[in-house]
């Protein structure tokens, strides 16, 4: 699998990786992708923290609950781009009606298996996504291979 993109942001993202104690969200509607997401962050990146939401709607809930919670705010939100009802594309559209302090502290990762043109582009455009990569994640997907 290729990287659709990898830019400067690429050391942020390893970093958020890195630091102990931080949550990672995960958003998918896929249990077989959730669960793939996961044990990559967990055996390549030690990360220990999840939430797993299997729909957008159930991750902006979360969110909404948790604005003055910085405890429970994630610092990466692994988003799939195709889900039923509201999609990765809907959520990034509510995601962006957030404070800037909340924008900055959850960084997006999207997660895609679209080959479809319009929609990468539409997703590199997005000021918060910070990195789109095709599915399945796997060990190499955020951090480049030199």
């Amino acid at each position: 699998m290729e990287h659709l993109q990898v830019t400067e942001n690429t050391q942020t993202l390893k970093h958020r990786l890195m630091e102990e104690g931080k949550i990672i969200m995960i958003v998918d509607d896929n249990p077989i992708d959730q669960m793939i997401t996961k044990h990559v962050l967990k055996t390549n990146y030690l990360q220990d923290k999840f939430v797993i939401m299997d729909s957008a709607i159930k991750a902006l809930d979360y969110l909404e609950k948790n604005l003055e919670n910085e405890d429970a705010m994630p610092s990466l939100i692994f988003l799939d781009l195709d889900m039923p009802g509201v999609n990765g594309f809907g959520f990034l559209e509510r995601f962006n009606n957030y404070s800037q302090h909340i924008k900055d502290a959850c960084k997006i990762v999207v997660l895609t298996g679209t080959e479809i043109v319009e929609d990468i582009a539409m997703m590199q455009a997005d000021p918060n996504v910070h990195q789109l990569v095709f599915k399945p994640l796997h060990k190499d997907s955020i951090l480049p291979v030199n």
